[in-house]
């Protein structure tokens, strides 16, 4: 198959979408994110990466904290909106019910069937963008979200970011560290 060199850029893969929460000047804000990832299993660290002028970002800085929030393909007009209009503008507070863990550290999404509460480990200036690294104190799923009390990918409903659209998950294609078993050559 022939390949082309286009402009270096991302690669064209699925982006994860969460909605990022914080206290802005003590008042709730959200801001969705698209540039989300793991970077650590156990213990569980994650970051994400958010373009220096954004309103949530002061918020982070000074709190320490930020909240991770999954969105279902249901809440797709309230995640968009949370990604076009700045907290600056818009009061994004009543666009979600709240809910906080033992602290009131950062606010979590109860409309979202995933949450995560991060405290900031380590912030990595890039020339447009900051990166948020978290270790994650506090995690949450809805209950009906469970299978075998695990989190349930089909049940859960994620957006994911493809070019310009949200996208659903789709079927499964294979079994996670099994598919590749038959390669393993034994000695």
């Amino acid at each position: 198959m022939e390949k082309i060199q286009l402009q270096n850029q991302a690669p064209a893969t699925p982006l994860p979408i969460v909605i990022a929460g914080a206290l802005v000047d003590g008042k709730e804000n959200y801001l969705t994110i698209g540039a989300y990832g793991v970077m650590s299993i156990q213990p569980p660290v994650v970051y994400i990466s958010s373009m220096k002028g954004h309103y949530t970002n002061a918020g982070i800085r000074k709190s320490g904290y930020f909240s991770i929030n999954v969105p279902s393909a249901g809440l797709i007009k309230k995640t968009d909106y949370c990604g076009l209009v700045s907290g600056r503008d818009a009061d994004k507070s009543e666009i979600f019910s709240a809910f906080y863990g033992k602290k009131k550290h950062a606010p979590m999404i109860r409309e979202c069937p995933v949450n995560a509460l991060c405290k900031v480990a380590k912030t990595v200036e890039l020339p447009n963008n900051d990166v948020f690294i978290g270790d994650v104190i506090e995690y949450y799923v809805d209950k009906d979200c469970l299978t075998d009390k695990v989190p349930d990918p089909k049940k859960i409903d994620p957006l994911v970011l493809a070019g310009r659209s949200y996208r659903k998950l789709g079927r499964v294609a294979g079994a996670a560290f099994i598919a590749g078993k038959a390669l393993i050559k034994k000695p």
